[in-house]
């Protein structure tokens, strides 16, 4: 998302950013957080289903405010980009906005089509007119064109973009304007997941934490936050999917509390809880 902002910014434009956050604590709004964007939020469920009516409400004010600006509107991962082109048909339809690019981002080194997910991430590949495969270093040159074939098959009409650390040409990305039909009737996505949020007082050790990270259940689909570790300064961005995990230093222009957020299918926690009680320092006696 920070790479389309600083694209729009550098055609000297002030670009508008609507969050659709899962769980009640913000995360992916404190990243992309920025004295040269206007940014809203949106929390406590997702946009494309149960917050329709706040996401149409968010870019009806932003267009009324700043007509023919961009706006970015970051759905959470588990959410339904049929739901979120539905939520604002009124908008489409009185030509006061339209779509430039409906971008949905392909994981090629999971098998995303299969399991429990399988059918959300069907929906997010055929609403889309963008998909950026990536992680494409991760995998096989087989794997890729598996991928690619699979997903031609899904959405014939997508363009495909193949890449690692999703580094894709972001002018060709946005400067069109996108042909996806408005679908009624999507079914929700938020009653099949849950958002735990967890304020951490203390620091954790690294080593303990990125343990307990790539053993998360299956079932947690992602985790996100801020973190302190022990025996060092700052506050550092936590980040991990199914065993993929990235700690790094946080780079946010205010410093946000320590917290971390799991969005999961719906489970136990108490083990969870546990695991992360245990990554908590300890002073050596």
């Amino acid at each position: 998302m920070k790479r389309f902002i600083a694209w729009d910014i550098g055609r000297g434009r002030l670009p508008h950013v609507i969050i659709s956050e899962f769980g009640d604590l913000d995360i992916d709004g404190l990243l992309a957080s920025d004295h040269e964007i206007s940014l809203t939020v949106i929390t406590g469920g997702c946009a494309c289903c149960d917050l329709r009516e706040e996401l149409a409400g968010a870019l009806a004010s932003v267009v009324a405010e700043s007509p023919g600006s961009t706006v970015f509107i970051e759905s959470t991962g588990v959410g339904d980009p049929a739901g979120i082109v539905e939520s604002i048909v009124p908008l489409l339809e009185s030509g006061t906005a339209f779509i430039g690019n409906v971008i949905v981002v392909y994981d090629a080194s999971r098998q995303l089509l299969v399991g429990k997910d399988g059918g959300l991430v069907r929906r997010q590949l055929e609403t889309a007119d963008t998909i950026v495969i990536n992680k494409a270093d991760l995998v096989s040159r087989d794997d890729i064109l598996a991928a690619v074939d699979c997903i031609s098959k899904i959405n014939p009409f997508a363009e495909q973009m193949v890449t690692s650390q999703c580094a894709i040409d972001i002018g060709e990305a946005l400067e069109r304007k996108s042909s996806i039909q408005a679908v009624e009737g999507t079914a929700p996505t938020s009653e099949t997941f849950r958002s735990f949020g967890f304020l951490i007082e203390e620091p954790l050790s690294e080593k303990a934490l990125e343990k307990w990270l790539i053993t998360l259940p299956s079932s947690v689909v992602r985790a996100k936050g801020f973190v302190e570790l022990a025996g060092r300064d700052g506050l550092f961005e936590v980040q991990a999917t199914r065993g993929q995990v990235s700690i790094t230093r946080a780079k946010t222009r205010e410093k946000p509390p320590a917290m971390l957020v799991l969005v999961s299918h719906p489970m136990r926690m108490d083990g969870v809880v546990k695991g992360l009680q245990k990554c908590v320092a300890r002073e050596p006696a």
